[in-house]
């Protein structure tokens, strides 16, 4: 038997300031629950999550149109690309610290906090004032306020949240992001149904008044568990510090899997109606993968736990163990889409069919960048996050210059062929020098 406490029973100690221990120098211990129930309240979560982008997704694409739906694509790709540099990687050190040492967690949700509302604040400014250079066709006022929506919301979430997965608090997280869908959905729908109006400004100012809400109510579940934030200039520097190397790999993930949203409307012969299309069918292919990324999510503070008890061993072995039926879902989820996919004119109308040939050439791209993910947890868990580092930068200045050579020529078709040999390399770097460094 393998007893599991209870929500109101995790073992924790008295908060210290980082760096000090208690007087009996023991480390703290913090029982977690078995995976199985993370799993399905990371399921149950990243469900409702799903459900709400298919929503928000159809909302979206089917009244703002291909055109408008286009530019909200490509703008949202530059925002999730400077997100990395607004929260500088902090929640994953917040995830480090506090599986790590539980009573850290007050510490390291104040010091994450403040660096991320700040940033969020100023970068969404220049954004606006930039718009020309930004995103082209959008104008400077709705570009600040859907970016400040994006900021905003990653920026009080995300400390909070990881502060409360790492203490293995799954149910509220879980609590916490249905709320943040239900708000999102809600407001938007308000925008679109309510008041009938089907512009980026008013789905700008809709996601900012849900991302307030959940950052608000997402803040207040954190401080009756942990208690009050602790602000500490000193450790919003220091944790800035250390989480800057996993906002490269953020960052360099982006533009993996999302600058070509960016170049197609700068590159392509028609950039609006091109990046509308391909977007629809990218997202698609996002959702269908959701349920594995919620298992991820479960399993995220396991991999530093593994790493701190038998290093790269350690978490290449337990990712290993979650490979096969991660792979085997994945290619199931392909083959439904590639049969599923003439269903997307019933679903967004007759604009967007040119998405089915999209959704069809990229339904093997799950298969090729889930087991890559899992490779780069394994690094990241055991200290390798330089490495991690480099092959994913590597990754992605490959998919960069492909997308110049091929976007121009073939538009669409080109984005999709530099997708796929960008996550080949990748998975396939990672694995080699994975193996090799064990070997040694």
């Amino acid at each position: 038997m393998d007893p599991r406490p209870g929500d109101d029973e995790l073992t924790t100690r008295t908060e210290l300031p980082s760096g000090t221990t208690p007087d009996n120098d023991e480390e703290p211990v913090l029982q977690r629950r078995s995976l199985t129930h993370d799993t399905f309240w990371s399921v149950l979560a990243r469900g409702t999550h799903t459900v709400g982008a298919v929503i928000v997704f159809w909302m979206l694409a089917r009244y703002l149109g291909e055109e408008q739906y286009g530019l909200y694509a490509a703008a949202m790709a530059l925002f999730l690309l400077l997100s990395a540099f607004v929260t500088l990687g902090t929640f994953h050190i917040v995830v480090q610290r506090v599986s790590r040492d539980p009573s850290l967690a007050g510490h390291a949700w104040g010091a994450a906090l403040v660096p991320g509302l700040v940033l969020s604040v100023a970068v969404a400014a220049i954004l606006g004032v930039l718009a020309g250079l930004s995103v082209p066709g959008m104008d400077g006022r709705t570009i600040f306020i859907l970016a400040l929506a994006e900021f905003i919301r990653v920026a009080t979430t995300s400390p909070a949240g990881s502060a409360l997965v790492a203490l293995d608090r799954f149910p509220t997280t879980a609590a916490l992001t249905i709320w943040t869908t239900l708000l999102r959905v809600g407001f938007l729908g308000i925008a679109f149904f309510a008041l009938d109006l089907s512009t980026l400004r008013a789905v700008a100012v809709a996601s900012l008044a849900a991302s307030l809400g959940s950052g608000l109510v997402s803040s207040i579940a954190a401080a009756r568990i942990i208690g009050l934030p602790r602000f500490s200039v000193a450790a919003s520097v220091q944790i800035c510090r250390d989480g800057s190397p996993f906002s490269l790999t953020q960052a360099s993930g982006v533009v993996l899997g999302d600058i070509d949203k960016q170049m197609l409307i700068r590159l392509d012969a028609t950039p609006e109606f091109s990046t509308g299309i391909y977007s629809a069918g990218n997202r698609v292919l996002g959702l269908a993968a959701a349920p594995l990324y919620a298992l991820l999510a479960a399993t995220y503070p396991r991999f530093f736990a593994k790493g701190g008890e038998k290093g790269l061993f350690g978490t290449w072995s337990y990712s290993k163990r979650l490979m096969r039926p991660v792979t085997a879902y994945a290619l199931a989820a392909g083959a439904a889409l590639f049969a599923v996919a003439p269903l997307i004119d019933d679903v967004l109308g007759a604009g967007y069919s040119d998405s089915i040939g999209v959704i069809r050439l990229m339904a093997l791209v799950p298969v090729i960048h889930l087991p890559a993910l899992l490779a780069g947890e394994a690094l990241t868990g055991a200290g390798h996050q330089g490495t991690r580092n480099r092959f994913i930068i590597g990754a992605g200045v490959l998919n960069v210059a492909l997308n110049l050579a091929l976007i121009g020529p073939y538009g669409v078709t080109g984005a999709i062929l530099a997708t796929y040999a960008s996550e080949i390399f990748l998975l396939a770097g990672l694995i080699v020098w994975i193996k090799r460094k064990i070997s040694v």
